[in-house]
């Protein structure tokens, strides 16, 4: 007898920490990048 454990079947909520792990994660670097590229444009005027 194995002992293999059975693949995950619970995906969809997995994929919901995933999204929101990349929400968490994407929104203050995008505010990061955008703030950095106004004041860099600045630097231009």
């Amino acid at each position: 007898m194995t002992d293999e454990m059975p693949p995950e079947t619970g995906g969809s909520g997995q994929w919901g920490v995933v999204a929101l792990a990349w929400v968490l994660v994407g929104v203050p670097l995008l505010w990061g990048v955008w703030n950095t590229l106004l004041k860099a444009a600045a630097l231009f005027r």
